[in-house]
Formats: C-alpha cells, sequence, structure tokens
C-alpha cells in the first residue's frame, strides 16, 4: 500500500472538464498520446482510469473496399518495401540539399 501513497497526485477540472493526468501516473499506467481510457465509478465512489488495449484483430476488415480483392501477404510486403524505399529516398534528398 505504500507505493500506492506515493503515487499521490492531484488534478484541476477545467471549465471544459478536462483533467491532465500526472507525468508520473501516465508513466506508471503506460499511458501514451492518443490512448484512449475507459473510466468506472465503483459503488464506493471511486473512479478508476484504465487505459483501452486493443488487439490487431479488432482493425480485421475496416478497410475492406468494395469490388476489390483482399492483398495476399506478399503483396502487402511489396508495398511497405516500396513505402520505405520512397521514404528513404525522400529523407536522402532532403538531407543532400542541405
Amino acid at each position: 500500500m505504500k507505493s500506492a501513497l506515493k503515487m499521490n497526485n492531484k488534478a484541476i477540472v477545467s471549465s471544459k472538464g478536462q483533467v491532465v493526468i500526472p507525468r508520473l501516473l501516465r508513466e506508471k499506467m503506460k499511458i501514451h498520446t492518443g490512448n484512449e481510457l475507459l473510466f468506472r465509478i465503483r459503488s464506493d465512489n471511486v473512479i478508476e482510469i484504465r487505459p483501452m488495449s486493443r488487439s490487431i484483430k479488432m482493425f480485421f476488415g475496416r478497410c475492406k473496399r468494395a469490388n476489390e480483392t483482399p492483398m495476399t501477404i506478399e503483396e502487402m510486403d511489396k508495398a511497405i518495401m516500396q513505402a520505405v524505399l520512397e521514404n528513404d529516398q525522400k529523407t536522402q534528398g532532403k538531407s543532400e540539399k542541405k
């Protein structure tokens, strides 16, 4: 229970209802920019905050396009490699201009 006492931090609610989670708590809970949080009020009026965990399975099928067949793994690998090469070329071109 001593570790819980050390983690006591306070935050002020803004006029918009926003609260900044103190850095030490964000680090301890592994909360990063863009994370979604789940809030739960317990029966003893304590608010629980948990980072939402996401699985790649949650995204499966979200990018389907009508009348298009899904890419194969090989096609995905080829597209990723092409994007990396193009990005490297753009980055290299910028560094040469300096």
